[in-house]
């Protein structure tokens, strides 16, 4: 798959939400899917995530539907995808061995990873007392979040730096990044919530950076 090319919004002074949906008009847009099932499940609700560049920053704007939007958990810092719905953001640049995981819920509580290898590879004992995710935690830095429930759903808006994500080497124009943008849609009364991904995944596992497509960055 060809990386596809991201470029600068336009300058804009306002944060309005209406503002922000004109300004991501007609930017790469990412379809969030089942990829590794044969066809969807019967709950599927449509997602879709577009790219832009705010700065230094990746910006994001996710459209997502869902039936019934909830979290119970409002702090950040937390792990909050096995409470309720929850967005998630992978960022790992070219070349990179450690890449980055965000999420976001509907009430904008944060959670920041950084893993220096592939998590699968991690001894993480998620039975043992002690929190498993402490090493990976980033708490020295924010991205820029924000959640909002509209009529059939929600949306999300978020600025992630690049000078942050990219350890070995200045982000610059041309510098590639491979993304994947995921989602856990719940619905209450339900055991089980419906998985879904931007990246064409071979089999359900959102960190298999091998089938994240590719970001090209065109700052100019």
């Amino acid at each position: 798959m060809d990386a596809i090319p991201v470029t600068p919004l336009p300058p804009s002074g306002s944060r309005d939400w209406e503002a922000l949906r004109r300004g991501f008009r007609g930017r790469p847009a990412l379809e969030l899917s089942q990829a590794w099932r044969e066809i969807p499940e019967p709950l599927f609700a449509p997602g879709r995530v577009r790219v832009a560049l705010a700065g230094m920053s990746l910006a994001v704007f996710a459209t997502l539907r869902d039936r019934d939007v909830f979290n119970p958990v409002t702090h950040s810092g937390v792990p909050a995808f096995p409470h309720g719905d929850t967005f998630e953001i992978f960022l790992q640049p070219e070349g990179q061995a450690a890449y980055y995981e965000f999420h976001v819920t509907p009430g904008a509580a944060l959670l920041q990873l950084r893993w220096p290898a592939p998590m699968r590879t991690l001894a993480l004992d998620w039975t043992a007392p002690a929190d498993p995710l402490r090493a990976y935690r980033i708490t020295r830095w924010r991205i820029r979040a924000r959640a909002r429930a509209v009529p059939a759903g929600w949306e999300v808006h978020a600025e992630i730096p690049l000078r942050r994500i990219f350890e070995e080497r200045a982000p610059w124009h041309g510098s590639r990044v491979r993304v994947n943008f995921a989602r856990y849609d719940y619905t209450r009364g339900r055991l089980q919530p419906v998985l879904s991904s931007t990246a064409p995944l071979g089999e359900l596992d959102f960190h298999r950076a091998a089938d994240w497509p590719r970001l090209d960055l065109r700052f100019c």
